[in-house]
This record gives C-alpha cells, sequence and structure tokens, in this order.
C-alpha cells in the first residue's frame, strides 16, 4: 500500500519487507538516543493501531543516516532513572513504572492465585500448601469436604426414604411403604416415575380434601358473583334516584390544564332532565396554554370579552344550592372551584378567604359520578386492586355536552332498574 499524499509505502509490522526491516521510528531510534539528521526524510510509513487512538502512520528513517543525540545531563539521567523505578520492588526498569512494574504485577498476581487455592471456598481457612478442589472445583479442605460429603449422603438417603414412602394428604404424616427401590428404579429408568404413591387410605382422604377445596372454590366463587350483582344493582338504584330526583343536577368545567393552578374557562350546570342553568365561557385573565387548546377547542379569543368567574358566582350558587350535584371526577372539579373561590374572595377583600371557600364548598351537595359509573362497569385492574376509571364517552370537552355525557352514563347505569319498574 502507498500513501498518495506523500508517496512512500506504508506497511503493517506484520509486511515490512526485507530490505527495510533496519528501518526505525522515531521513538525506535530515540532508544538509542539516536534522531535524524537535519533534512533526513522518511523511506516508509508504519502503520500501527494504538488502543485508544486507533490506526496511526508514522515515518520509518533509515539509521545510516541519522546522528547521535546529545547525552543526557546527570539531572535528566537522574530524573529519566526515577521514572523508570519501581516503588515497590526498588527496580530500574526499562520502560516508565507508574505504580508497580510488570514483574511486581505479574508476582502479586500470582501470589493472590497460590493464596486462593490455599483458602477454603466454604470455610474461608488458608491452608499452609494448596488445597484438593471439591466435586464443583473449588478449593476445600479436609473438614468441609468431609462434611459436605454427610450431608450428600443424608440428603441422597432422605430422598430414596421419600420416593418409595406414601406423602400422605394435607393435615397428614403417613409413613406407609408404597414402592420398593427396585420399582422406583425401574419406573424412573422407563420414564413412567410421576413421584411417590399414596396408600389407599391416604389417596381416599386426598380424594375428600381435595373435592371439598374444590366445593369451597365452587362456593367462594358463587358468592363472589352474588356479591357482584348485589353491588350492581345498588349502583343501578343509585342511578336512578339520581335520575328521579327533579332537583339533581351535572356539573362541568374546562380549564386552562391539569394542574392545581389552573383556571376555568368553561362551566356548565344542566339538570339531569336537561334544562340548562349555567352554560358560559369564562376569562380566566391569563393566557390558555395550547395543549388545553388542543382537547377543548377554547382559544383565548374565545373568552376574550366574557365573564369571569366572580361575574356568574350568583348564578352558579342559585343553580346549585339545596341541589344534589353530579361532578365525572368530583376531586378535580371541585378542586378548580375552590382555587377560583379562593381568588375570588381574595380580590374582594375577605377577612378569611379560605374560611369563606370552605363554607360556600360545605353549603353544596356534590357527588362523584365516576366512580360508581367504573363501579359498575366493573374493568378490574390487578395494578390498582380496583376497578379501572372509565373515561367519559360521549362528550366533545366542551362543559355542556359533558355534562349530557354524564346524564347518559347514568340512564345506561339505571336502565336495568328502569326494566324491572
Amino acid at each position: 500500500m502507498t500513501d498518495t499524499t506523500t508517496s512512500l509505502p506504508v506497511y503493517e509490522r506484520r509486511d515490512v519487507p526485507e530490505q527495510h526491516r533496519h528501518l526505525r521510528t522515531m521513538t525506535e531510534l530515540k532508544k538509542d538516543r539516536m534522531k535524524p539528521a537535519d533534512g533526513q526524510e522518511p523511506v516508509a510509513l508504519l502503520r500501527v493501531y494504538r488502543r485508544g487512538h486507533g490506526w496511526g502512520e508514522f515515518p520509518l528513517y533509515d539509521p545510516a543516516g541519522a546522528v547521535k543525540m546529545r547525552p543526557l545531563s546527570a539531572k535528566q539521567r537522574q530524573a529519566m532513572e526515577a521514572r523508570r523505578t519501581c516503588p515497590e520492588c526498588r527496580e530500574v526498569r526499562g520502560y516508565v513504572v507508574y505504580t508497580r512494574c510488570s514483574e511486581c504485577r505479574a508476582r502479586a498476581q500470582q501470589e493472590a492465585q497460590d493464596r486462593q487455592a490455599r483458602t477454603c471456598e466454604r470455610c474461608r481457612r488458608e491452608a499452609g500448601a494448596a488445597l484438593p478442589k471439591d466435586v464443583h472445583g473449588w478449593p476445600a479442605c479436609d473438614h468441609c469436604r468431609i462434611r459436605y460429603a454427610i450431608c450428600k449422603q443424608l440428603a441422597d438417603e432422605r430422598e430414596i426414604v421419600w420416593r418409595r414412602t406414601c406423602p400422605g394428604h394435607p393435615g397428614s404424616d403417613c409413613t406407609v411403604q408404597t414402592a420398593t427401590d427396585d420399582e422406583v428404579n425401574e419406573a424412573r429408568a422407563a420414564g413412567t416415575w410421576l413421584g411417590p404413591r399414596r396408600c389407599p387410605p391416604c389417596d381416599e382422604a386426598y380424594d375428600r380434601w381435595y373435592e371439598a377445596q374444590r366445593h369451597e372454590a365452587v362456593e367462594n366463587e358463587r358468592r363472589a358473583e352474588e356479591a357482584r350483582r348485589r353491588e350492581v344493582a345498588e349502583l343501578s338504584a343509585w342511578a336512578w334516584d339520581v335520575l328521579a330526583d327533579p332537583g339533581a343536577v351535572v356539573l362541568d368545567t374546562e380549564t386552562t390544564g391539569l394542574h392545581d393552578e389552573a383556571r376555568i374557562v368553561n362551566l356548565a350546570v344542566l339538570t339531569v332532565g336537561g334544562d340548562v342553568l349555567v352554560d358560559t365561557l369564562l376569562d380566566p385573565g391569563e393566557p390558555i396554554p395550547a395543549e388545553a387548546t388542543d382537547v377543548h377547542g377554547i382559544a383565548d379569543a374565545d373568552v376574550r370579552g366574557q365573564p369571569r368567574f366572580g361575574d356568574v358566582l350568583v348564578q352558579l350558587t342559585g343553580a346549585l344550592v339545596n341541589r344534589r350535584c353530579l361532578i365525572y371526577n368530583r376531586a378535580f372539579d371541585v378542586g378548580r372551584l375552590r382555587h377560583e373561590l379562593t381568588l375570588h374572595y381574595r380580590a374582594v377583600g375577605h377577612d378569611d378567604p379560605a374560611a369563606s371557600v370552605a363554607a360556600w364548598l360545605e353549603s353544596m351537595r356534590f357527588e362523584d359520578a365516576m366512580v360508581p359509573y367504573s363501579d359498575w362497569v366493573g374493568e378490574w385492574s390487578d395494578y390498582h386492586g380496583d376497578y379501572r376509571w372509565q373515561p367519559l364517552y360521549g362528550g366533545d370537552h366542551r362543559a355542556s355536552s359533558d355534562c349530557r355525557a354524564v346524564v347518559d352514563r347514568l340512564r345506561e347505569m339505571a336502565a336495568g332498574v328502569t326494566a324491572s319498574v
């Protein structure tokens, strides 16, 4: 191979031809205290792979044209000797020593291997000579090998007894021998051995126990189904009761997000019969994030000039007071109402806004519709150990539409009660 930029031949170490075997790199020349003469050009390039650096090309010079380097001063020789002195054995090596020389490193490795061969793997006691290896290939002292052999023999004997003895049934401790060692060995050799056999009395007792367990499992399943039917019937009756209440209403909000400081941008209160008591956009007093607009479609231009929450508080209070109010995910919407009420009472100068908010919320009758509907659907989640919450299908993420979707879910729950009535 030839370097196209310099027209010099490029060799790897194993490919250097015979006529160029005498060529030396700069490092090899320095070892002999030589350097290229002024104006001396390289004859070839040596291609070498260095770990951490990759492939590199180094010039090769003819030592016949090189010149001697200036002799080292006493200080330089002393510094070079200090760098090449092993701090462990204090021997001067032909290379720079960092932590320990290769001879000391090899000796330490050999000592570690010898120590490991003398140390019992089980009790970790160190002997004076290399220990014999156990069945697993680890060095072990006589005490540990004998102890292991005895334990192994006892375990084998227990297994032999177990194979030929009746295993009994739950609650019993039978010791009747149901097979001989020859029968067990023949069955194992033929691949038909499935475990120790039971004696006839234990076999009959086991069948009775198994049948009792099966009947108990069937009874438990029947009880669980009956409890589930009662639960569904109670939830359906609850939904029927809500729909039968002419004063019951449904509330829903759309907000600027899901965080604790999110503001309400759309508020609706509808009766379960479909009458609209409140349905308005609200100016939150802050920009609506784009991700919130992507959900409910309400942008800053839609709420510009719309009333603030405080402007509709009297109307909202009149629509909710003394009424049963259903909310899908009650915790979130009540949290948004709490935040808006706090900001409003602070703005109008109430002495204790928190007390005013608490009094307003305590005067209302909020009920969650999401948990009863999710329990009625009955989609179990092993991860949560409870019924999985169901999303509110049927709405378009506008407050009034979601209120109607809640009423539809209530009618779905109450359909069985309606049919029976």
